[in-house]
């Protein structure tokens, strides 16, 4: 009797695993349509010092600065000047994002878990945003060019060109779990989030200006699963700003700052800085549309399987011996 409750034990737990609902997919982003589209900026703040590239060995015709506006400037003096440079980066993107992620699908419970997201929001490569760069700090005048920069505490600002935003990912870090609500046969409604790090780098100036940022990614969209094959759609608003004081020494480096009084040269300057503050702010529209593949029975349910099917076949073929009549079985002694 012990056996045969064990056997049905087994046969019970094999149809739990034929009757489950739950169904695990590999999906892949696929862009086009997946993207983000919106608004992003990136500032960030530090306190230095700036001083000329000039040396008397190696460049004797390089820019030397001196604080202040009057006074004397000897022919060799090269005098570093207190300052703080701001820079802001920012503008409208349109990227498209790629990445993938498994996702078990449970029309049971009405649940939806994610797992081993990533996602690269910048998947058609790099965008190129605007930036302006904010001086503030000692005033000070140059030789080679001769120029005067009258510095008002609020700092004077110029635009420099465009940086790159090299990377924009989502990496998923923990939990990923939202609800399903059924709307047609074979297709739900869902909501959730999903535990990632989000990463953002640009080089300004030569310097890389990199931050993670541990958040809760929100997803809400439809899932439409058609046996062997699923599709995940979801269009979100990412809306959030953050900033983080890092207190970072950059390396030193040049950077030709151009002349204001008079205009049209550009003073060749090195830059000592410590990066104090960096803040990020977004303002996203994040469309993503995945497809998912089965993932097949795993292979420890497979020998499940088929060790049950043989204690099956071997069960059964004993009871076919018992069954049977023994032919010595009515024999009469004589």
């Amino acid at each position: 009797m012990k056996g045969s409750r064990r056997f049905w034990v087994l046969m019970s737990a094999a149809g739990a695993f034929s009757l489950a609902q739950a169904q695990l997919y590999d999906f892949t982003v696929v862009a086009p349509p997946s993207g983000i589209s919106g608004n992003l900026s990136i500032s960030a703040s530090t306190q230095g010092t700036l001083v000329g590239n000039y040396d008397q060995n190696t460049n004797p015709t390089g820019t030397r600065t001196k604080p202040g506006l009057f006074g004397s400037f000897g022919p060799t003096e090269n005098v570093p000047v207190n300052v703080s440079l701001g820079a802001a980066i920012g503008g409208n993107i349109n990227r498209q994002a790629g990445g993938a992620f498994r996702a078990t699908v449970d029309g049971n419970t009405n649940t939806i878990t994610f797992e081993n997201l990533s996602v690269n929001f910048l998947a058609n490569g790099p965008a190129v945003l605007p930036v302006t760069l904010t001086i503030a700090g000692q005033s000070f005048r140059t030789r080679n060019p001769d120029s005067v920069y009258i510095l008002p505490s609020q700092g004077i600002s110029f635009p420099i060109g465009t940086v790159n935003l090299s990377q924009f990912t989502a990496v998923q870090t923990g939990v990923g779990a939202g609800v399903l609500t059924p709307t047609v046969p074979n297709q739900y409604d869902f909501t959730a989030g999903v535990l990632v790090d989000l990463t953002l780098a640009a080089d300004l100036l030569g310097n890389p200006l990199a931050q993670t940022i541990p958040f809760v990614l929100p997803l809400q969209g439809q899932v439409v699963v058609n046996g062997t094959d699923a599709l995940i759609t979801s269009l979100q608003l990412l809306n959030f700003s953050q900033a983080f004081e890092p207190n970072l020494d950059l390396p030193p480096f040049e950077f030709g700052l151009p002349t204001i009084l008079p205009t049209g040269s550009t003073a060749n300057l090195i830059f000592d800085l410590t990066l104090e503050e960096i803040a990020f702010s977004v303002d996203l529209d994040i469309n993503l549309s995945a497809e998912g593949v089965l993932v097949s029975e795993p292979a420890s349910l497979t020998v499940l399987g088929l060790g049950l099917a043989a204690l099956i076949r071997r069960r059964t073929g004993r009871k076919s011996v018992r069954g049977s009549s023994h032919p010595n079985r009515h024999r009469t002694m004589v």
